[in-house]
């Protein structure tokens, strides 16, 4: 899951980081993980997010809430569809 999370924020770059390691957003995308385990709806992960990001780089942040929530969303998919093909 973490490896799958730190794709996903890699792909959205949201802080737009050139050129990006692919370790990058490594401490948030764990974050993320951890919040999943307590966050069950779109809305409350995409706030998650949008502080996560918030908290490790401040003004450089400038994602809105709607934007955070689109990548919540396919975070939440991979989730489920994790769920439902586990054997």
């Amino acid at each position: 899951m973490q490896n799958k999370i730190n794709e996903i924020i890699n792909k959205w770059n949201p802080v737009e980081i050139y050129p990006l390691l692919e370790d990058e957003y490594s401490s948030e995308s764990k974050k993320i993980v951890e919040a999943l385990g307590k966050i069950k709806s779109i809305d409350d992960l995409a706030v998650g997010i949008f502080s996560i990001f918030k908290q490790s780089f401040g003004k450089e942040f400038t994602k809105s809430i709607e934007e955070c929530k689109v990548i919540a969303e396919e975070i939440m998919k991979y989730q489920q569809w994790m769920l439902d093909f586990r054997p």
